[in-house]
């Protein structure tokens, strides 16, 4: 266990190519200060990520060299995804305390990416299937929702992204729902990203 002044706020593990997985991680000398670390990216300038697993990350303490692993709080530690055969990556699931960072300016998550509809043709004509995440800034609030350039968000809750009508209510009741729930499409792979609100 590490004694590293750092708390690990939320994980993004992909099952089936481990190497993208990344992480949350909070300083806790500059509480402020926290952002989105992939494996052999500096930690608060105390550690280096060496390997992400599903519920900790193993680092490498700057001044001493040796390995630690740094796991959630006890009482934040995600549930372990169910074995899934089709290989499709487990949930992800991102704690209250990270959500309520990125949510709580408005304005600037809505400005910290980009989302336009993703069109699929069909007999009737054209239909939004889904919205398109792009220009997502670096350690912004999209960045610490666990969003990448180029994932589609096909579905919030169950409720399909069918048009900026169902987005718009959908967004005014994320505060509302205490669990929320988006299937996503990261280079052609489902995968599903969880957080809570409250």
């Amino acid at each position: 266990m590490s004694t590293l002044p750092l708390r690990l706020t939320g994980v993004i593990f992909d099952e089936g190519q481990t190497e993208r997985s990344t992480c949350l991680i909070q300083c806790l000398a500059q509480p402020e200060r926290r952002g989105v670390i992939a494996v052999g990216q500096p930690a608060c300038d105390v550690a280096e990520v060496r390997e992400i697993r599903e519920g900790a990350v193993v680092i490498r303490n700057i001044s001493t060299g040796r390995l630690e692993l740094l796991t959630f709080p006890e009482a934040a530690t995600p549930p372990r995804p169910e074995a899934r055969s089709d290989r499709e990556p487990g949930p992800v699931v991102l704690p209250a305390e990270s959500v309520r960072g990125a949510l709580a300016n408005l304005p600037d998550l809505l400005s910290s990416a980009v989302a336009v509809p993703r069109y699929r043709q069909t007999e009737g004509g054209q239909v939004i299937e889904g919205f398109e995440v792009t220009q997502v800034q670096p350690s912004g609030p999209a960045a610490r929702l666990g969003l990448r350039n180029g994932d589609v968000i096909l579905d919030v809750n169950g409720q399909v992204l069918d048009g900026m009508a169902t987005v718009l209510r959908l967004f005014s009741d994320l505060q509302a729902t205490p669990r929320v729930t988006l299937t996503v499409v990261r280079e052609g792979r489902r995968m599903t990203v969880a957080f809570d609100t409250k």
